[in-house]
């Protein structure tokens, strides 16, 4: 090569530089919008599914502990009286309740694995960015 560019047409350079335009601007939004939903999704984990969780375990907590509280009482009143469904009910409350934090503790460990590849990826996105926005305005 011998450093000179041959050129045999104006318009091709001209189309060419119409379409690098074009390509920048659509680079430059995906990219936009991918932060954005980088953003977003780590909003999502540590706010709303973390909240939702906690409300779950602190709602279904009271729901364990009135249906000890039921089956307890049904005790006291009536020790000949068949007690199975206020059982079946203490055993669903905390099947549930074991569910819900099961849920919180997943959400938890979503959040702590989501930074590290997020962020690698997310570096590579910036650099991509700051190569866009200098170099092709």
């Amino acid at each position: 090569m011998d450093g000179q560019a041959r050129v045999g047409s104006i318009d091709a350079i001209e189309a060419f530089r119409g379409a690098l335009i074009r390509f920048t601007e659509r680079a430059k939004r995906s990219l936009d919008d991918v932060t954005g939903e980088v953003k977003r999704t780590r909003g999502w984990l540590e706010t709303e599914q973390r909240q939702k969780w906690e409300g779950e375990v602190r709602r279904r907590t009271r729901a364990l502990e009135q249906a000890e509280q039921e089956l307890y009482s049904a005790r006291l009143i009536d020790l000949r009286r068949d007690k199975s469904a206020q059982q079946m009910a203490v055993n669903k409350a905390r099947r549930a309740l074991d569910e819900a934090q099961e849920k919180l503790a997943l959400i938890k460990r979503w959040r702590q694995a989501y930074d590290a590849p997020v962020e690698a990826l997310a570096k590579q996105m910036e650099g991509l960015q700051g190569t866009l926005a200098p170099q092709m305005p």
